[in-house]
Parts: C-alpha cells; structure tokens; sequence
C-alpha cells in the first residue's frame, strides 16, 4: 500500500483542539487582566474627579468672593451650590459608590467661605468596582487635599 503525504483527520482534530484551549486559557487571563487595569483606571479616575470638584468650588468661591457648600447626594452624586443654585455636578463612575463624608458636624455637606477655605477638616469614602474602600482627607487651614493609599 502507498501512502499519500499529507494530514490525517485525526492529527489536524488535535492540532486545532490544543489552539482552542490554548486560546480559551490565554482569554481568561487577559479578561482578569483586563478588570484589574479597569478598576485601577477608574479608581484614578474618581480620585481625580472628587479633588477638582473640590478645588473647582474652592476657587469659584475664591474667585466670586462667595460661600458654597459642597453636597454629597446619595451613593453616586457630588453637587457643588452656591447662592442656593447648583454651580457644578461630578457623578462617580458606574458600579463605584460613595461612602460616607466624616465631618466634626456629622452632616454630608463640606461648607466653603469667600476666600476659598473649608471651614472642618473631613474625610470622603468611596468605593471600588471590587468593594476595595478609599479616602480623601481635607484638612483646615492649608488647602490641602490627600488621596490616602
């Protein structure tokens, strides 16, 4: 009997099953990969957004020599006010939340005078995709904001 060259049915099945596992392994890895790098973005993200609303309504009420306050509405909103309307809004990104905003007055409100400055030292909560909490502490007299690791 002469054999052809060539591939048998068999070897070619084997050869594509291996791809496939190989792929379907190497796909989970990445997509794991994936959700981590997202979380971290997003979690830079909402830092970054928490400290200019802060900074943009401290220099607003610098600026127009005005009062605000600073009003952390529910789990997903952040409003700035100022003469009793709203200035400027931050929503977190989707599936974060934020926790709760520790203040000497116990209230969610950060109040802003006419130079710019807070009036209490704070600390905002949120949290991550992953449940993982974070916090952002104000303090009194330096205008200084920090992103606690």
């Amino acid at each position: 009997m002469i054999k052809k060259p060539g591939i048998a049915l068999i070897e070619l099945v084997l050869t594509i099953s291996i791809i496939l596992i190989l792929s379907g392994v190497s796909f989970g890895i990445y997509y794991k990969t994936y959700k981590c790098i997202n979380n971290k973005f997003k979690v830079d993200m909402c830092k970054n957004g928490i400290l200019h609303i802060i900074n943009d309504a401290k220099n607003y009420c610098k600026i127009n020599n005005q009062r605000g306050y600073l009003v952390f509405n529910g789990k997903d909103n952040i409003d700035f006010n100022s003469l009793n309307r709203r200035v400027k809004s931050y929503k977190i990104p989707v599936g974060f939340r934020l926790g709760d905003v520790i203040t000497p007055s116990g209230n969610q409100i950060i109040y802003i005078d006419g130079d710019g400055n807070t009036r209490d030292a704070c600390t905002i909560f949120f949290y991550d995709l992953k449940d993982r909490d974070y916090s952002i502490t104000l303090r009194v007299g330096t205008n200084y904001v920090e992103i606690k690791e």
